[in-house]
């Protein structure tokens, strides 16, 4: 199952920080977006491109993931 069948993304940045939701289209999917991405997984894919941490935040109620990625080398989107 390709993610973006099941969700769309929205991301926005301030300086060497970006912020990238996740939106699940149907609740039934939330669970199962919360168990695979994972921050360790959002940093390893974002790994060329930023060198700092990623907090992940959940937001069951609107059936969203939130990643906050540090360090974002050259800065911006």
């Amino acid at each position: 199952m390709k993610l973006r069948t099941i969700a769309h993304s929205r991301t926005g940045d301030k300086g060497t920080i970006i912020n990238v939701s996740l939106i699940v289209f149907n609740p039934r999917h939330y669970p199962f977006v919360v168990r695979q991405v994972t921050a360790d997984r959002v940093q390893a894919h974002f790994a060329e491109l930023a060198t700092g941490r990623v907090i992940r935040y959940e937001l069951p109620l609107i059936g969203a993931l939130n990643f906050v990625v540090h360090g974002v080398v050259g800065g911006g989107v």
